[in-house]
């Protein structure tokens, strides 16, 4: 198992703060953590005799003494994301820092939930291996799904493309099949948790929301640090918007559009291959579904004034690009008289989100603050003891 110890809530929030500003100075943890220094020393002393953090010299320019700044390790800990497509499953090792370490794609046979289960177990076994990492490193296994999870969180409805899944079992079968944690979301809430998490250069925003474009048009936010899930876990559908009978900006409608076209293809993945002839029926669905999408921009802004929202997903990041052009080509009413639409931008993990997202839910359960209800906590200044 883990040798990642039960955290206390400040001490989630210090790894947080290091986190998401990429490394940072005590005196400024004290500052924005609200902490006494005296608490700040003694809970930082913990975590970097347990390895999660360590202490480095910041040589941005300064002169003089240089400051010392604390930095999260990657390398301390590693997770596995399992994400899928039509007819395979993409495996990828993780670290700390969100680098994935290496990928693997694995085709899925229609067969049982428990056979896909155990065919991703000796995939990040095997991974493992090559990479020399420990098992005792790897946090645990996040599992993005294709689909949503009916009435209750263990029943996943996958998507109709999906049928190894159709049964319902997936969520249990992969649970039940890992020898170490497994957290499963579904591909739009793991996408939006990643961009949280990891995307770095520009300020993912909190609350952030995330248009998921998979083969469906999924979507996920995240509010107040933790994943917005809703009663059942299908929270964030903006799909909704557009009927299944009619052209929709889904990943799915763009495959039935380029086969029309003549350019059938099997998967996303294939699309970087696609020949020059086919970049006007590209560019028309392009133009067409970013006209659509801003029916979803606009719904978002209204329902959850996010700071901002990302378009991303399956599709490469040039298309997400394209996307967003359309989207912001012509000006955006917002919700309401005098309200402004929040920025819009492309995910910055690309087609990798899926992947990366998966492979930071784990990452998320055992460090940061929203993954823990215990605001009140008698031992919100120390480490909390390991339950029973």
């Amino acid at each position: 198992m883990p040798s990642l110890p039960e955290l206390s809530l400040n001490e989630r929030r210090l790894i947080e703060l290091i986190f998401k500003n990429r490394g940072m100075a005590r005196v400024d943890l004290a500052q924005l953590s609200g902490m006494t220094g005296a608490s700040v020393t003694r809970l930082i002393g913990r975590l970097i005799d347990f390895g999660l953090i360590a202490e480095e010299a910041d040589r941005s320019g300064a002169q003089g003494q240089p400051r010392r700044l604390l930095q999260l390790r990657a390398s301390r800990f590693y997770a596995a994301g399992v994400t899928f497509s039509v007819s395979r499953m993409e495996v990828a090792i993780v670290d700390l820092g969100g680098a994935i370490l290496a990928t693997r794609t694995v085709e899925v046979r229609t067969g049982s939930p428990e056979e896909v289960a155990e065919a991703a177990q000796a995939t990040v076994d095997d991974m493992l291996r090559e990479l020399s990492i420990p098992k005792a490193d790897l946090v645990g296994i996040g599992v993005s799904v294709p689909g949503n999870f009916g009435t209750a969180s263990n029943l996943l409805k996958a998507h109709p493309f999906f049928p190894a899944f159709e049964n319902g079992r997936a969520v249990e079968a992969f649970r039940d099949t890992f020898d170490i944690p497994c957290h499963v979301e579904n591909d739009g809430t793991a996408a939006a948790l990643g961009e949280f998490v990891f995307a770095s250069g520009e300020p993912g925003g909190d609350p952030l929301f995330f248009i998921h474009i998979g083969h469906g048009v999924g979507g996920g936010a995240v509010i107040d640090g933790k994943p917005f899930r809703g009663a059942n876990g299908n929270a964030c559908l903006p799909g909704v918007l557009y009927p299944y009978d009619q052209p929709r900006p889904s990943g799915q409608d763009l495959l039935e559009t380029l086969k029309a076209a003549g350019f059938p293809l099997r998967d996303f993945e294939e699309m970087s291959a696609l020949p020059p002839n086919a970049v006007p029926a590209l560019s028309a669905w392009i133009n067409r579904a970013g006209a659509q999408l801003r029916h979803s921009v606009r719904a978002a802004a209204a329902f959850f004034d996010p700071m901002c929202i990302v378009i991303g997903g399956r599709l490469p990041s040039d298309m997400n690009s394209r996307l967003v052009e359309i989207v912001l080509a012509e000006p955006l009413e917002g919700p309401s008289r005098g309200l402004p639409i929040a920025p819009v931008r492309a995910s910055q993990l690309g087609s990798q989100a899926g992947a990366v997202g998966a492979g930071c839910l784990p990452f998320y359960r055992a460090l940061f603050t929203g993954a823990v209800a215990d605001g009140g906590s008698m031992h919100l200044n120390g480490r909390r003891p390991l339950q029973p």
